[in-house]
C-alpha cells in the first residue's frame, strides 16, 4: 500500500474517488487503509506541525476517506484526528470567508481560497481508538469547515487552485519562506505568483 504523497501533476490526483460500499465500511482493508492515513498525519505533526487533513486519493488510494484534525486552527495543528468515510456536504452557509491554503498535492503552491465558513456533513466515522465505524451528522465552522471542503474536493478530484480565479491569490512560496507566509497573514500581499498552469 502506498504510504507516501503522491507528486503534483500525478493523474491520479484528478481521478474521482469510489463510494465505499456499506459492507466494506468494516473491513480489515479500510481499517488499515485509516492506520496509514493516521500514522502518516501523525508523523507530519510530530516532525513539522502540518497536517491538519489527507484524502486517501493523495497516496494514490481511490476511496473516498479523508482525515481530518477537527481541532486544527489557523495556527497549527490540534491533535484530534478522525477519519470519515464516504463523507457528503449536505449544507453550506452563504457566508463566505478567505484564507490561504496549501496542500501536498500542490507542493510549493499555496493561494487565498474562498469558501462557506460553515457546513453540515454526513459521513460515517472510524474513532482512531477503537476503528469502528459510526455513520453520524456534524456541523463544522471556521477552519474545520476550511479542512473538510478542502480534503472533499481532492475526493472529487480537484485541488485548492480551481477555487482560485484572481492570480494575486495564487502564490509560489519556497519551504523555508512558508513560516513567514502564514505569519501575521503575510500571504494576503504576497509577491511571488505562481501560474494557473503549473500543476498542468
Amino acid at each position: 500500500m502506498q504510504t507516501k504523497f503522491l507528486k503534483p501533476n500525478n493523474p491520479l490526483l484528478r481521478k474521482v474517488a469510489k463510494e465505499v460500499h456499506r459492507h466494506q465500511i468494516n473491513s480489515p482493508q479500510i481499517k488499515k487503509i485509516a492506520e496509514v492515513m493516521l500514522k502518516i498525519i501523525q508523523k507530519e505533526q510530530k516532525l513539522h506541525n502540518r497536517g491538519a487533513g489527507l484524502a486517501a486519493t493523495q497516496i494514490g488510494i481511490l476511496k473516498r476517506i479523508i482525515l481530518v484534525d477537527v481541532t486544527a486552527n489557523k495556527k497549527g495543528t490540534g491533535g484530534n484526528l478522525r477519519i470519515y468515510i464516504n463523507p457528503k456536504i449536505i449544507w453550506q452557509s452563504k457566508r463566505l470567508g478567505e484564507w490561504y491554503e496549501g496542500c501536498y498535492s500542490t507542493g510549493k503552491v499555496c493561494g487565498i481560497v474562498s469558501r462557506p465558513t460553515s457546513i453540515r456533513i454526513k459521513a460515517f466515522t472510524l474513532q482512531p481508538e477503537r476503528l469502528q465505524a459510526k455513520l453520524v451528522e456534524e456541523k463544522w465552522s471556521g477552519y474545520a469547515a476550511r479542512i473538510f471542503q478542502h480534503e472533499i474536493d481532492h475526493l472529487d478530484g480537484k485541488v485548492f487552485i480551481e477555487h482560485i480565479k484572481n492570480p494575486d491569490k495564487l502564490h509560489w512560496v519556497e519551504k523555508e519562506e512558508f513560516p513567514l507566509y502564514r505569519n501575521k497573514e503575510a500571504w494576503r500581499n504576497w509577491p511571488k505568483k505562481a501560474a494557473f498552469n503549473v500543476l498542468k
